[in-house]
């Protein structure tokens, strides 16, 4: 694909946040796809994407008309700065996965690659942070906590699964629901 025609991708869907028949899903969708299609699938730039969907969706209660825009405006100046990217530096090439003894190895192709993938990580924590937080009462969570501030063993990572099923299977099953529904996990899986 041309550097044009993926800048004019973009910019399409920059104005799409505007019309009228604005569907959220669909549009967060269809620009993941296209910035997928422009550096490939294992680019962060999908996590940014949903970066400030994960800010919409736990801001949406008691969202105001205002609110709406703030975010339509955070992705219009992230749509515009890969577009500035794509003018002014040298695309990189797609980040490419290798599978090696089981185990994924990602080729990094620049420092700001480095960072948005420190990023990524740290977003992936935190939602693993607000589906506990959501799920757990504040005792819960200073259990679990004295359990992960033990010195390391073998035994660690039994003892915080037994804690967990100790608080009740739905207490679980709920924290897995809160990760697999958030809209970041939706967007790798």
């Amino acid at each position: 694909m041309s550097e044009n025609k993926e800048i004019e991708i973009i910019k399409h869907q920059i104005s799409g946040l505007d019309d009228e028949s604005f569907d959220l899903n669909a549009w967060v969708l269809a620009t993941d796809n296209y910035l997928k299609g422009i550096w490939g699938n294992e680019t962060p730039k999908s996590t940014q994407l949903y970066a400030i969907c994960n800010t919409m969706s736990s801001a949406m209660f008691g969202s105001t008309e205002t609110d709406v825009v703030k975010f339509k405006s955070q992705w219009k100046n992230l749509l515009n700065s890969y577009i500035i990217e794509l003018e002014n530096l040298k695309k990189p090439e797609p980040i490419k996965k290798s599978a090696m003894n089981n185990i994924n190895l990602t080729v990094n192709q620049n420092q700001t690659q480095n960072q948005e993938q420190s990023q990524k990580l740290t977003l992936e924590f935190e939602i693993i942070i607000h589906a506990l937080k959501d799920e757990l009462t504040g005792n819960q969570i200073k259990e679990l906590d004295s359990i992960i501030k033990e010195p390391e063993s073998p035994e660690k990572g039994k003892k915080l699964v037994e804690k967990l099923l100790s608080f009740g299977s739905n207490v679980a099953a709920g924290i897995l629901g809160n990760i697999l529904a958030n809209p970041q996990i939706i967007g790798l899986i």
